[in-house]
This record gives C-alpha cells, structure tokens and sequence, in this order.
C-alpha cells in the first residue's frame, strides 16, 4: 500500500527544510534505555502487518498480531478443516489448548487450576458476574471510570436482580493513590459484596493500587475484581503478589493475540463462590458447558504469549514507559491540551490522555490524525464526560514514532 502524502519521513524532511529545523530542537534526547531495549527494526520486513507508513499507538484498543502469531493460527485452522473432527473434544483438541492454559497461568503468576481461557475480558467479568448469584441488597462498589464492558454485568444485575451499585468519584485529572484508597475505605460497608475496579483506567491510563485495594477487601470479607484489560502484556502482572479474587483480561490488546481470546482467573478460596456456568464442570477449555471453541486461535494467543515471555515483562514496561515518558515530556507544556495522565511515577500505565480544549473535537481530531498522517489513536469513550485522545505505546514503537506524533500534535495544535 503506498504511504500518504504526510507519512512520517515526508513530515519530518518537510519540517526540517522550512523551519531551519526549530522544532527539532524541542525533542528530547534519544534514551539508550529505549535504544537498548528497541524489539522493532526499521528497514526489515516487518513482524507486523501494518500498512505502509502508519504509526500505530492504539493498542489499548486493538493490538496487532505479529506474523508468527498468525501463522500458528492459521496452521492449526487448516490442519482442522482437513479433516474437521480430527481434533474435536477429546480426540487432542483438549490436549493442544490446555498448553495455552499452562502458559497463561504462568504468565498471571497463579497455578493451571486457576486460570480459564475465555474469547475477551468482557467474557470473564460476565463469567464472574453469573457465577456469583447475586440477589437483591447485594452491594457492588467501583468507580465512576469503569470501561463499559467491565460494567455491563454489574448493571445488568442491578436491573434484573436490585442488586446495589456503588460508585466513587474519580476526577479524570486525579492522580493520587492515598486519596483513592481513602474514598475505597470510605464507601466500604458491611454489605459490600465486592469490589469490582481496573488494573488501569481505559480513560485515562491510571494505574490502580491494586494490591491495597485488594487488602481492604479482604480485611472487609469483600470480594476484589479486577478488569485487567488494559494491563495484561503492558506491565508486569502477577495476581498472586496484587492479591485480588479474580482477574480478567483480553487477547486482543497488550497481549498481541487473537481477536476473540481472553483470559480469567479465579483464585482457589473463591472457587466455591464464583462458580460460571460455562466452567462448572471443569476449568478445561474444552469441557461439555464451554462447547466447541476457536481452537486455532487459543492457540495462537499462546504463540503470543512465548514472543512475551522470552523477551521478558520487565524490559517490554520498561520500554514501554519510556517511550509513553518521552511523549508526555514532549507535550506537557502544548497548548490547547492538558495532559490528564499521572507524571513519571508509579501510578503511570504505557497510556497516555489529552483533554483537548474546546476548539477542537476528539472524534474529529483523531479522524484527521489518521486520515492526513496515518497516525492512529483514539478518543476516550463519550461516558467519561471530557473531550480526550488517548495514545497506547507497546513493544514495537519507536522513538521516531513518538518523535513523530509530538512533531505533529505542535503543529496541528499551537
């Protein structure tokens, strides 16, 4: 595919040629930690299947999958129609998933008999949800910054079952830990069944102390729940050291897996409480009350789930927030937007969130990103009552990628 007319060398050399290069000289230094730990080469054929000239930084919405990933699938997808029933249910088709299932536990830091593979997050906070039976006066307490899809289930027993739903108030431009586990312990009650809140916030890359909030959970016989969406292959998890009940999480973004694959774990002392339908006969992914699932896929998430660890959690974050670091530097004093996201320190995610003045519309603004210089963001979901953008930065951007995006986000905004 051929690059537009504003693809990122274009945009740079034309830069450099009118303005003597002045906006150079506001970019920030190259890091050697960014260097050292760069898992993408220019000039190559690509892991990824992007097309000319694109710089992807959204991948807290959809995350690519590389080239092996791919191909793994799309091997066991054929090897399967050859011959349909070959690996159906107990003929090894239980056998080659629960290879992924090994790996995924593993990867969350908990034991194979906690850990279920399910086709996205939303998929496992429902599984949760039903399995929990809730009834009327059952109180739920989260927070005004929940992504929909960790909602849905929560409200839908609040609608059918009168269960309670409690929310905090979390200011989107609000960053401090202490007075969030303040207002936890505040609105915690006797009658709090659980607490059901984000790893990191969809909105505005707000890394939750989880691990607290787990401890005042339990010191409160409550139950910890946690939308692991945007945190699973963005940063180190283990749910053993965060403490939580249950954690679910997606394929599809940080993980760089299959669409349509997930994650869900149950800690063992509320496997008697939270008992999904789905899984009531057994954890196995091919069991008679999951049916037939997309073998091909969960295979693949598991290929994604190798690439991941043999480089290693801990470089892939630090890479990670590095680059979402020198972004933010980058822009912390442009005008027009204010950035709603933590600074450099522990409550800050590989997101990062503009609130954009009223001159211009977020829809509209990441339309124009992607349609004139093939940058590819997105805006925060509509519920969360601001006019922002959000940049996703994962293992394979660049330094020149974000160079890139700061360049034009001066340009199209002063």
């Amino acid at each position: 595919m051929k690059s537009e007319k504003y693809n990122r060398k274009n945009f740079l050399t034309t830069i450099a040629s009118t303005t003597g290069g002045v906006l150079f000289n506001t970019m920030l230094p190259v890091s050697s930690a960014a260097q050292n730990q760069s898992f993408f080469t220019e000039g190559s054929e690509s892991e990824y299947l992007f097309s000319e000239g694109l710089t992807y930084l959204n991948t807290g919405t959809l995350g690519p999958c590389r080239r092996e990933t791919i191909e793994e699938s799309l091997k066991m997808w054929k090897e399967l129609e050859s011959l349909p029933p070959k690996f159906y249910g107990k003929f090894g088709a239980d056998v080659l998933a629960e290879k992924t299932r090994n790996l995924a536990a593993r990867f969350l830091g908990c034991t194979l008999d906690e850990i279920l593979i399910t086709n996205s997050t939303t998929s496992g906070m429902n599984a949760i949800a039903q399995g929990l039976r809730l009834k009327a006066g059952d109180r739920i307490l989260t927070t005004n910054q929940e992504h929909g899809g960790g909602l849905l289930c929560w409200n839908y027993f609040a609608k059918y079952y009168s269960v309670i739903i409690d929310k905090i108030n979390i200011p989107p431009d609000e960053n401090d830990a202490a007075l969030i586990l303040k207002r936890v312990k505040d609105n915690l009650r006797k009658k709090t069944k659980l607490i059901s809140v984000s790893h990191i916030f969809s909105s505005t890359g707000l890394r939750m102390p989880i691990a607290e909030i787990s401890s005042l959970a339990r010191s409160n016989g409550t139950l910890c729940i946690v939308d692991g969406a945007q945190a699973a292959g963005a940063i180190e998890v283990n749910v053993k050291k965060l403490g939580c009940h249950a954690y679910a999480t997606s394929g599809h973004k940080w993980l760089m897996g299959p669409k349509g694959t997930g994650l869900l774990y149950l800690s063992k002392d509320v496997q008697d409480i939270i008992r999904p339908m789905q899984f009531e006969e057994s954890y196995n992914t091919y069991n008679d009350g999951n049916g037939v699932v997309n073998l091909a896929c969960i295979l693949g998430l598991g290929k994604a789930i190798e690439y991941l660890e043999s480089i290693g959690l801990n470089k892939i974050e630090e890479h990670n927030l590095v680059l979402r670091n020198r972004l933010y530097g980058s822009l912390i004093d442009l005008k027009n937007v204010t950035i709603l996201s933590p600074e450099k320190d522990s409550l800050a995610s590989p997101m990062l969130t503009l609130l954009l003045s009223d001159r211009f519309e977020s829809t509209s603004f990441v339309k124009m990103l992607l349609d004139k210089y093939k940058i590819s963001i997105r805006p925060t979901h509509k519920e969360f009552g601001f006019n922002g953008i959000r940049f996703s930065v994962h293992i394979f951007n660049t330094e020149k990628e974000i160079d890139f995006a700061s360049e034009v986000m001066h340009k199209e905004l002063t």
